[in-house]
């Protein structure tokens, strides 16, 4: 075999002496010759290098290595190539030789880019053969620089995905041991090989000119800190321009971020710089740095990347909003990284951003990284994300509103899957609830995110109740309260559109101007529950004239309550397409059939809700079996036909032992027991004795829903039933056996059965006065006496006094009671002494708890009865926040808050605020301001739209500023020294304090919104109220008319102080009609021209300059 190797490379190397005169012959020559040639390992016998010599002689001659045809380059490539694997290490030929060797070998190279072609595998072994045996290594020797850096270019230019790996990493080797190999990196090289970084160059060639910067790190730093920082000062070449090196940056940081730090200084320059669009080339730069994974481990860099979050505050919104895209890239790349808690606290701060737009992108960015990984964003900084539901921007808003719901639909995901386990964000629902009071949002636009956004998409019935139990148990007041306000709604519009839906049937049997009256009417009616009435009015116009049959049907389907949940689901869907998302009154119909239906709660969560409690009962949780009580008696009473067809589960569950279960079932049947009255007879004819047990041995809460439930279910609105209870409760009073229970069930008697309670009226009074409210206890050392030590009998009379109030306030006719009066001398004397009368004897604790309950009953009797309270009593009631027990008051601010928001109490009691003012540090105090702030704040809007459809618009009474004539008589009467004996000018600085407060609130009632005219308007309704007040005369006490004449001056003192108004400063102020049960003009009297003396003129110099920067109420 070796022999006929020689043999043939002895015949090779003689043929090509003389090369063949024709391409064919020389092609097939060649071919013979790389053939033997590869055979051959290296260093072979000496035997076989003589015969090789021949053709080692031939192959180089000049028309051979400067062929013209690519063929025959490419073959001569491949010979010489396969001889200096055999020859290696030893260098076959002479220097100049080897240049042209290296200048053709490197031409076979661009051919690589064809890697379909025939000759693709030839070049490949030329290439491989080069890297193995490290022959590019000589063309350093030869100085070769030109070369090398063309076939560094050539590399770069034909990398492409198509290659094979090894191809790959043949060019890379080659690549590697030539720097590794070279004493110094020559400029031009190094600008090659940086040309190929940046996003957007070919891909591989990319990927190989890093993993070349990767491996010879050490050897390219110097020269690529230089380039950097010549192309950063502005002092780069012109040949150089062609190079992105914030692209340059990017890549080597990818694969060597090492080389970089001497470049760390120039990048926080450039981010510090006055020039915006180096600026936000910076930022966008060390954005992406900071997305590469694993970077927040770079310690060198901390410095930029502090600087980077920085810009978060930078004067220019493009510089904020880049940050914020850029930080975004960051935490989605890496949730959990090292710096997200730094990353995220930069975010909140930005919550509160002056520029919209840049506060909607930080919800963004927040909302986007909660719903990649939800347990990355900590619950308190999605908190902070829900305040900018009170925006003053309705885009934020808005925006919020929806990427909290996607949160909220991404956690039900996640429970579902199992994948995080606790109801962290069940608070998110509450939240949007509250939208409700908000003008830029109405019931349409919650409904709309409840019964559509809410939930994912194919969420069961179960798993949507699950979640809804979990809600209910964290709703607070207000929530549970916004609830109630759009099912209330919906409720209204429901049956409005069933009675609407029959006038059209009646309507096209026969054309009665009569019925199109009505229709026109459930139209105006209807329209209230959208957030423009005007142009819902017009669309129902407009949805009247439509004769598709299929539209009308749909809409009665979701009328009823037996449509199941998928049905009105697929319903509703099935008449959007019906009218196409072109036609004007698609958006329209969209709420009026979300409105119409029963998405949001039906009778299929009902089932699941009872089931639910069964499952809960099981477990023992009470926390959530309450909730399931909630939601069952929030339906109850706004979708009652919901509780169709649960009777026989709802009777069983009053027979259970739980308290919980058994008060929430009878607030049920308390509620909707009127609709099923009849299915509930069919089911069981024990529930009547039932719910009369439970009216005299139950809870007073049992007692109060049972007494309800016994009159929802009887068809004579319980006056049998609840005539044979009473005439039982009656007898019990004298056994004194479970007494909380029975005045409980008496006092709801009176409210719903007064034809009942009249019948033995007289024996209850008497007997709540005589053996509850006149008795006396034992009073013991009662120095240490905390709030919770009242006795059982402060409990009783507590109780005697809410029965009494009870039957003041029937259902029906209220104002024809008679004896309100002696009711009224009752709490007077409660509120003046703790007791029914000053020589009853008890402690200290219960005289504060009669007071407080006291008060509280005036407050619920001032609904009805407002114009039979005596001025007296309402002063005492006023003053409740004085009792010495700090409970007491927080208890009855917070009542009086309560009904003045929900409307059920005149604004005069809000009054009673400014007696608890306290420490103006306190928690409890800025509590205190804020539920004032939110009372006045209320009917200042109350007032604007009261005037927009009034034509007088000097009817004070609707200002909130009107409280004041009922302030001053206050203090006139009961903190306001005698003007004319007291001489120290101290005793006045609690009116003083007190009013600045008040007057202080009225005026900058809101800083952010409240515009310049509105609060010229303030003022003058102030100005002209203190000044009417002293054009008048105190109507109970004409001796405290001096007294409410000094506040008037103190009050205009204060506002002209807070205004900045100058003293001599003449202005319109209209007169005031004064609260006639408090003042009647005044009639002037000879010598009776100085009402305050000069005592007064110096009280009112000297307060107003001392008390002026009173620091507590500097807030």
């Amino acid at each position: 075999m070796g022999e006929k190797l020689e043999q043939q490379l002895k015949e090779v190397g003689s043929k090509l002496e003389t090369p063949p005169s024709t391409k064919d012959g020389l092609v097939k020559l060649l071919k013979q010759a790389a053939t033997c040639l590869s055979e051959l390992n290296q260093s072979p016998p000496a035997s076989i290098l003589e015969a090789m010599q021949p053709f080692l002689n031939a192959i180089v001659q000049p028309v051979l290595l400067k062929h013209q045809d690519k063929d025959v380059k490419l073959l001569v490539a491949t010979c010489i190539c396969e001889i200096t694997r055999i020859t290696a290490p030893e260098a076959p030929y002479s220097d100049d030789v080897l240049k042209d060797i290296f200048q053709l070998i490197v031409g076979t190279f661009s051919g690589l880019k064809d890697t379909g072609g025939p000759s693709f595998g030839r070049r490949v072994v030329i290439l491989e053969t080069l890297a193995k045996y490290r022959s590019c290594v000589v063309m350093l020797d030869l100085e070769c620089d030109e070369l090398v850096n063309e076939m560094y270019s050539t590399f770069f230019a034909v990398a492409s995905d198509d290659h094979p790996e090894s191809v790959l990493s043949s060019m890379q080797t080659i690549m590697i041991v030539l720097l590794e190999e070279s004493e110094d990196i020559q400029e031009d090289l190094l600008v090659i090989l940086l040309s190929a970084l940046g996003r957007n160059k070919n891909d591989t060639a990319r990927r190989l000119a890093m993993n070349v910067i990767e491996q010879c790190a050490g050897k390219l730093e110097a020269g690529i800190k230089q380039f950097l920082v010549s192309s950063m000062s502005g002092d780069s070449r012109p040949g150089h321009s062609h190079i992105d090196y914030h692209e340059v940056i990017y890549d080597v940081y990818r694969c060597s971020p090492q080389i970089l730090s001497g470049v760390v200084p120039y990048l926080t320059g450039e981010l510090l710089t006055d020039q915006l669009d180096t600026r936000l080339k910076a930022v966008g730069l060390v954005g992406d740095l900071f997305a590469v994974p694993g970077s927040a481990n770079n310690e060198q860099f901390h410095s930029v990347f502090s600087e980077f979050l920085k810009r978060l505050t930078d004067r220019i919104v493009a510089v904020r909003m880049s940050v914020l895209e850029h930080v975004k890239s960051c935490l989605l790349t890496d949730p959990s990284r090292a710096d997200a808690p730094q990353i995220l606290t930069a975010l909140c701060d930005r919550l509160l951003d002056f520029d919209e737009n840049v506060r909607k992108q930080v919800v963004a960015v927040i909302c986007d990284v909660a719903c990649h990984a939800l347990n990355s964003i900590p619950v308190e900084t999605v908190k902070l994300v829900a305040e900018r539901l009170r925006d003053k921007s309705v885009l934020v808003k808005r925006y919020t509103m929806e990427r909290l719901a996607d949160i909220f639909r991404g956690c039900c995901l996640r429970n579902f899957n199992g994948s995080i386990n606790q109801n962290e964000f069940e608070w998110i629902p509450g939240k949007i609830l509250r939208c409700l009071y908000d003008k830029d949002f109405g019931s349409d636009t919650i409904e709309s995110v409840l019964c559509g956004s809410l939930f994912p998409t194919g969420f069961s019935v179960k798993d949507r109740v699950r979640h809804w139990v979990r809600i209910f148990s964290g709703f607070d007041r207000i929530e549970m309260k916004a609830l109630e306000k759009i099912l209330e709604q919906k409720q209204r519009l429901q049956q409005e559109m069933q009675r609407y839906l029959s006038l059209r049937q009646m309507h096209q049997d026969g054309d009665a101007p009569e019925i199109q009256k009505k229709i026109l009417f459930c139209f105006r009616v209807m329209s209230r529950s959208f957030a423009e009435p005007a142009k819902a009015e017009e669309n129902f116009l407009i949805l009247d004239q439509l004769k598709d049959a299929n539209v009308w049907k749909i809409l009665m389907n979701l009328l009823d309550s037996n449509t199941s949940f998928d049905q009105a689901f697929t319903g509703r869907d099935d008449l959007l397409k019906i009218l196409g998302a072109k036609h004007r009154l698609y958006d329209f119909l969209s709420t009026l059939s979300m409105k119409c239906s029963y998405l949001l709660f039906n009778k299929e969560h009902v089932k699941e809700i009872l089931l639910e409690v069964a499952a809960q009962k099981s477990s023992a949780n009470a926390q959530f079996m309450q909730s399931c009580m909630d939601i069952l008696g929030i339906l109850a009473r706004f979708s009652p036909l919901l509780l169709g067809g649960t009777e026989e589960e709802l009777v069983n569950l009053l027979k259970e032992e739980n308290e919980i279960i058994k008060e929430g079932i009878l607030h049920v049947l308390a509620k909707a027991g009127g609709t099923i009255r009849e299915q509930l007879a069919a089911t069981s004819s024990s529930v009547d004795l039932l719910l009369e047990r439970l009216c005299l041995e139950g809870s007073r809460r049992q007692a109060k829903y049972a007494v309800h439930a016994l009159a929802a279910i009887t068809k004579d609105d319980g006056l049998k039933s609840l005539s044979v209870l009473y005439k039982r409760l009656v007898d019990m009073l004298e056994e004194k056996t479970h007494l909380p229970a029975v005045l409980q069930s008496l006092g709801c008697i009176a409210q719903t059965a007064m034809p009942v309670f009249e019948t033995r009226e007289s024996e209850i009074e008497e007997f709540i006065k005589s053996k509850i409210l006149r008795c006396s206890n034992k009073i013991r050392n009662d120095t240490k006496a905390c709030w919770d030590d009242r006795s059982e009998l402060c409990l009783l009379k507590i109780y005697g006094i809410k029965t009494l109030v009870k039957s003041y306030l029937p259902v029906k006719d209220a104002h024809i009671r008679p004896g309100i009066d002696d009711l009224l001398g009752i709490l007077k004397s409660m509120l003046s002494y703790g007791e029914m009368s000053e020589d009853i004897e008890s402690s200290s604790v219960d005289k504060a708890h009669l007071r407080l309950a006291s008060a509280k009953a005036v407050l619920r009797l001032s609904r009805q009865w407002d114009h039979k309270i005596p001025v007296d009593v309402f002063h005492l009631t006023l003053r409740t926040p004085e009792i010495s027990f700090p409970q007491a008051k927080k208890l009855f601010l917070s009542k009086v808050h309560q009904y003045v928001k929900d409307r059920l109490l005149d604004a005069k009691y809000a009054c009673a605020f400014l007696f608890g003012i306290t420490e103006s540090k306190s928690p409890e105090f800025e509590e205190e301001k804020q539920n004032l702030a939110d009372i006045i704040q209320m009917h200042h809007q109350m007032k604007a739209r009261q005037i927009s459809v009034q034509s007088d618009a000097n009817s004070f009474a609707t200002y909130p500023e009107y409280i004041i004539p009922y302030l001053v008589h206050t203090f006139a009467h009961h903190s306001c020294p005698d003007i004319d004996e007291c001489k120290d000018v101290k005793a006045f600085e609690l009116v003083y304090c007190r009013l600045y407060f008040i007057v202080s609130m009225l005026i900058h009632k809101d800083e952010d919104v409240k515009s310049e005219a509105s609060n010229k308007e303030s003022i003058s309704v102030i100005i002209s109220i203190f000044r009417s007040i002293k054009c008048s005369e105190d109507i109970v006490d004409a001796a405290k008319s001096k007294n409410s004449h000094a506040i008037c001056d103190l009050g205009l003192s204060i506002t002209k102080r807070l205004s900045r108004m100058e003293d001599n400063s003449q202005g319109v102020f209209s007169s005031v009609s004064l609260p006639s049960t408090l003042y009647k003009p005044y009639e002037k009297k000879e010598g009776d021209d100085s009402l305050v003396s000069s005592l007064l003129t110096e009280f009112c110099f000297a307060l107003a300059s001392s008390f002026y920067r009173i620091i507590f109420f500097s807030n």
